[in-house]
């Protein structure tokens, strides 16, 4: 507890000196030294200079996708999730209740895929007859594997 004592009552060997003495002896202040070099650098800087509004920044304009794109998509996707499914089905690793929760998806996105339909033009006749064969097929698969066509 001695070694304690002693580093508290040991003194600092440095000294602080005040402002006051430093001004004393011919330095500037601080405030001074400041104020100059801001006059000094505004007045060298600007002179005979303008300021420079902002020129209007463009964005890129944002990517509208048709109708004819998104059932595009959405049938592209739902083609993919049918082969999937396909694909489970003949895998004997795969058993019907893991392969549920694919159709399910199948289901909702063939319901989606249907209501989407209705905003093609008579200009995508091909897609929604593309779009509407894919998706009542994925339906029929999924009322086949709810009656049981699949169990052995």
């Amino acid at each position: 507890m001695s070694n304690v004592n002693n580093i508290n009552e040991s003194a600092l060997p440095f000294t602080v000196t005040s402002a006051k003495a430093s001004q004393k002896k011919g330095a500037p202040s601080f405030e001074n030294v400041l104020n100059s070099a801001i006059d000094n650098g505004q007045d060298s800087k600007m002179a005979g200079k303008t300021a420079q509004g902002l020129n209007e920044i463009l964005s890129p304009a944002p990517g509208v996708m048709q109708p004819s794109d998104i059932i595009s998509d959405k049938t592209d996707n739902l083609l993919s999730l049918l082969e999937s499914y396909s694909s489970k089905l003949e895998n004997p690793d795969f058993s019907l209740r893991s392969i549920e929760p694919v159709l399910e998806e199948i289901k909702r996105n063939a319901g989606n895929l249907l209501e989407e339909t209705n905003r093609l033009t008579e200009a995508d006749s091909a897609l929604r007859e593309i779009a509407t064969q894919t998706a009542v097929t994925a339906q029929t698969e999924y009322f086949k594997f709810q009656r049981g066509d699949y169990l052995s």
